[in-house]
């Protein structure tokens, strides 16, 4: 009973919580990095034409159907159409419900199983997929930085040290792959609720070493090409307010921004991707209310507008599923290749 008299005054803490680093996060970003007001950057982003905002909005939508062929390989018989559902529908929880991660991934959880997939399915299929995220995360500085070296442009030393902390941390992330294969021989014993866990977590690994070796092909393409499609969407939007700056330094601002979205406090990042973003930006010398503008549209974009295409993507999902039976549970060997979406 106290728990249940609890849990709404918790809610209601990570919800200020969560406000509060986004409002402070965002003044920050206008007052004290940039040094313009809000009312300055509404008005450069009232100047942009409806039909860019179309095309942004489709290379967007681009990219997501990029990302949800990734999906649809890190889960044999999902399919595409089904990989953008769970995409859109578990970013739009995520983004609106705090710290709602976990959220987002029990609803993603539920459809799955809808569609009669398994629990070791999926539980393979949330670590691949959030590994391969994290993996672009990390390279994409290590390739930002490069390019910077390959035209003989200046490196601050705070990239440098940006690059050596992703390179450790994708050490770390070896490391940790060869102990999960050690898993295979790890006696059963321990507490109880490990022994119980442990087969479950080698066939997870299992399955996700399975994954790799088969479908590298489609995983690997589709993961480079959806960190193709969100560079080239910061590019437009920056050039959507009048900014055009050279590749390389676009790409390390879209590599700040992915790794600003793995602080995990705030939906995707909201008040802190944008303020190392931002300031990458004015260190290059562009326009502050410009380079504020650029960035807040690209946010817009990769997270705000995930919230009402993804509600109303769900609201149409339980619909269709009211009034269709779950589907039989299919056992993750004899999953089908492909399922129509």
């Amino acid at each position: 009973m106290d728990s249940q008299r609890q849990r709404p005054a918790l809610t209601a803490a990570k919800t200020v919580f969560v406000g509060a680093v986004v409002v402070g996060g965002l003044l920050t970003l206008t007052h004290g990095v940039a040094g313009v007001t809000w009312r300055d950057v509404v008005q450069v982003l009232r100047g942009v034409p409806a039909w860019e905002l179309g095309a942004l909005g489709a290379l967007w939508l681009g990219g997501l159907c990029i990302y949800s062929t990734v999906l649809a390989a890190a889960l044999p018989g999902l399919g595409v159409g089904r990989g953008l559902v769970l995409n859109l529908t578990g970013s739009a929880v995520a983004n609106v419900v705090p710290l709602g991660g976990a959220v987002g991934t029990a609803l993603n959880w539920r459809m799955v199983t809808r569609w009669g997939h398994t629990n070791v399915a999926f539980a393979a299929f949330t670590v691949l997929t959030n590994l391969l995220d994290v993996l672009c995360k990390l390279l994409l500085p290590l390739v930002a930085v490069g390019g910077l070296v390959a035209f003989s442009t200046h490196v601050p030393s705070g990239l440098w040290w940006v690059a050596g902390t992703c390179a450790a941390l994708l050490l770390a992330l070896a490391v940790l792959q060869r102990l999960a294969r050690g898993l295979d021989g790890a006696p059963l014993r321990g507490p109880g609720w490990w022994r119980t866990a442990l087969p479950h977590v080698r066939t997870a690994v299992d399955r996700i070493g399975h994954l790799l070796a088969t479908r590298w092909q489609r995983l690997l393409p589709g993961s480079i090409g959806y960190v193709a499609a969100q560079v080239a969407l910061l590019s437009a939007c920056l050039w959507a307010v009048g900014l055009h700056v050279p590749l390389t330094v676009v790409l390390v601002a879209a590599a700040i921004e992915r790794l600003g979205t793995l602080v995990a406090i705030t939906p995707g990042g909201i008040g802190v991707a944008e303020i190392g973003t931002v300031a990458w930006l004015l260190a290059t010398g562009v326009d502050p209310v410009m380079a504020v503008a650029g960035v807040v549209l690209y946010r817009a974009f990769v997270v705000v507008m995930e919230v009402p295409v993804g509600g109303i993507v769900l609201a149409a999902w339980l619909v269709h599923e009211r009034r269709t039976p779950a589907a039989p549970e299919v056992p993750a060997a004899e999953e089908p290749e492909e399922v129509a979406a």
